[in-house]
C-alpha cells in the first residue's frame, strides 16, 4: 500500500487479421503499450509515469454512461476526469501483463464491493470513491493529518436532479442512489480551504491524487488530477474539459484554481 494524498479545495466554481489470428482490441493494445519497459517500483512514481503516457489524449464526458445496462467500460482513448485517474490507478495496481487482471482491478476500484450489480453500484460520488477505495487499501486519505477541516456538506445532486439522469429509471435504482448519499452524509469528511494551499503546498508529494470541491449544491467535487511537482511548485495532470485534452497545467496548483 502506499500513500496518497487525497487533497480537497472549495472553489466556486472483434478484429481479425487474417482468417484464423484474433487481434488484441484496441484498449489491451494501449494497455500492453502502457506497461511495455520498464517501470518504476515506487507506486506513486509508477502511476505518474502510466498518467503521462496518456497526455494529449481527448477529453470525452460521460463515457460511461454510453450502454443501457451496467458493464464494465474500458477506455483507454479518451476520458474524463475521473475515468483517467481511475484507468491509470488500475493500470498502476496490476502493472503486468494480464489485461484480464487490470480489467478486474478497474471494477475493484470503480465499483463498491468491486461488484457490478446495475447503475446504482458505482460509486458516482467521488467522496465516495474515495473513502471506498481507502477502505479497500487502495491509498490513504491525509487530508485531516495535513490540517484539513471537517467538510460539512449535504450530499444530494443525483436525487435532488434525477432528470440528469436517465439510466437511474426505476424506484428502486432511485431508492438505492438516496441509500448512498444517506450513507455518505453520515461520513467523516476533510478538505483544505484554498487560501491554506500556500500553508501545505510543501507537503503535497508527486502523485498524490488532488480532488476539488465544489460549491455547487448537494454535490461534493467537480474535478480531480494527479499532482506533478516541478521545482517546488504543484501542478495537476487532469483530463481538461476547457483544453479538451489531457494536459498538465500550465500554472501551478494555487494560480489553477484562482
Amino acid at each position: 500500500m502506499f500513500k496518497k494524498i487525497i487533497f480537497c479545495i472549495i472553489i466556486g466554481a472483434a478484429l481479425f487479421c487474417g482468417p484464423f489470428i484474433k487481434a488484441q482490441n484496441p484498449n489491451q493494445a494501449i494497455y500492453s503499450k502502457t506497461i511495455k519497459g520498464s517501470l518504476p517500483t515506487n507506486k506513486a512514481e509508477r502511476l505518474v509515469t502510466v498518467a503521462k503516457t496518456f497526455l494529449g489524449k481527448p477529453y470525452v464526458a460521460s463515457t460511461l454512461e454510453e450502454n443501457h445496462e451496467e458493464r464494465l467500460i474500458v477506455n483507454l482513448k479518451e476520458f474524463d476526469c475521473s475515468t483517467l485517474v481511475e484507468s491509470a490507478l488500475a493500470i498502476t495496481e496490476t502493472a503486468k501483463p494480464d489485461y484480464a487482471q487490470y480489467q478486474k482491478k478497474l471494477t475493484d476500484i470503480r465499483y463498491r464491493n468491486g461488484a457490478i450489480k446495475g447503475y446504482g453500484s458505482r460509486l458516482h460520488y467521488l467522496t465516495d470513491w474515495l473513502l471506498e477505495n481507502e477502505k479497500n487499501g487502495i491509498f490513504i486519505l491525509e487530508t485531516k493529518n495535513m490540517g484539513g477541516i471537517p467538510f460539512k456538506k449535504e450530499i444530494n445532486f443525483m436525487s435532488t436532479h434525477i432528470d440528469k439522469y436517465p439510466r437511474a429509471n426505476t424506484i428502486a435504482l432511485k431508492n438505492e442512489i438516496k441509500q448512498a448519499e444517506s450513507d455518505l452524509n453520515n461520513k467523516s469528511l476533510f478538505y483544505i480551504p484554498k487560501e491554506n494551499i500556500t500553508k501545505i503546498e510543501h507537503l503535497i508529494k508527486q502523485g498524490d491524487i488532488i480532488a476539488i470541491t465544489t460549491s455547487i449544491g448537494g454535490l461534493d467535487c467537480s474535478h480531480q488530477g494527479i499532482a506533478i511537482v516541478k521545482n517546488g511548485k504543484v501542478y495537476l495532470m487532469h483530463a481538461s474539459s476547457k483544453m479538451k485534452k489531457v494536459i498538465i497545467s500550465f500554472e501551478p496548483l494555487l494560480e489553477y484554481l484562482s
